[in-house]
């Protein structure tokens, strides 16, 4: 789950941002140079000019609307390449180092998206351009969402494949002959319903893991295509009047993280029967079952 994005300090950004260190460092300078005439007057009353002339940034500023929308900005600039810095990291981990990563056909076509994201920020930023900044970014994101599908198709392909359904319909059946085989009131068919009903469950989670890969699989082959599209189209006119509206349907079609479900918990596959198989089943049931028995003579 993501956590939500820390609030951002206008004021902060504009103290530490380049032309307010530089202002006062050339306030500095300024100060310095006024002592050699009049002496420390001169120095204090620099000093006081910086200070009221620093105060009255710090009052207007922060509240302007295109300063806080730079900040933003980079905010989330900031956020996207944290966020593609983890996956990278992660899928080196994956993939058996760096190299083993930069070498394959996906990091190929990851480094096509980043490449015309690139082109299409400084198209972005040229005066006549009507290409949005805000659209730019939604093609990095893309990215990064590549990234993290192709995160995701590495991980369920592992655990479907540690899912051995036949195995899994193997042990379904097995649970369902031998409870075939006793009475209903007999103890050990209310253990045997468990351990079938957990099997089913297992499959169930499987073959919805199967679907979801599915879905992955095919992001992972249109998104590179859906870039390209926007690409064309932006380079072929930039500047287009009807340039956004054309681009708003293929736009849409990239937010990923809305559309697909990249949460990876460790509850698809993690059934104590799968992991243990029918041993594992009936070690569960003999621990119930003691304790079933403990409680009845505790009463």
């Amino acid at each position: 789950m993501k956590q939500a994005p820390k609030p951002v300090s206008y004021l902060r950004a504009w103290l530490t941002s380049q032309t307010n260190v530089m202002a006062v460092l050339g306030g500095g300078l300024a100060a310095a140079i006024a002592s050699f005439p009049t002496g420390a007057a001169g120095a204090i009353g620099a000093l006081v000019v910086l200070g009221a002339a620093e105060a009255l940034a710090a009052l207007v500023i922060p509240d302007l609307p295109s300063f806080r929308s730079k900040v933003d900005r980079e905010a989330r600039r900031t956020a996207i390449d944290q966020r593609r810095q983890q996956l990278k990291a992660e899928l080196g981990l994956l993939l058996g180092g760096e190299d083993s990563m930069f070498g394959t056909a996906m990091w190929q076509k990851y480094l096509t998206i980043t490449d015309r994201a690139t082109v299409l920020y400084k198209i972005a930023g040229e005066a006549q351009s009507q290409l949005s900044y805000d659209d730019a970014e939604r093609v990095d994101k893309a990215s990064v969402d590549y990234l993290a599908l192709w995160l995701a198709d590495i991980t369920m392909k592992e655990r479907i494949r540690n899912g051995q359904e036949a195995t899994l319909d193997r042990r379904l059946r097995e649970a369902e002959r031998s409870m075939a085989d006793i009475d209903e009131n007999d103890p050990r068919y209310r253990h045997l319903k468990m351990a079938r009903d957990d099997y089913l469950a297992v499959k169930q989670r499987h073959e919805r893991l199967v679907a979801r890969r599915m879905s992955i699989e095919a992001a992972l082959v249109s998104l590179p295509d859906q870039v390209e599209e926007i690409y064309q189209m932006v380079v072929a006119s930039p500047y287009s009047s009807v340039l956004g509206s054309k681009l708003g349907e293929s736009l849409s079609r990239l937010q990923l993280e809305e559309d697909i479900e990249l949460e990876l918990t460790e509850n698809d596959l993690d059934s104590d029967y799968f992991k243990t198989g029918a041993a594992g089943a009936q070690v569960r049931a003999a621990k119930q079952a003691a304790k079933q028995a403990a409680k009845q003579a505790g009463q």
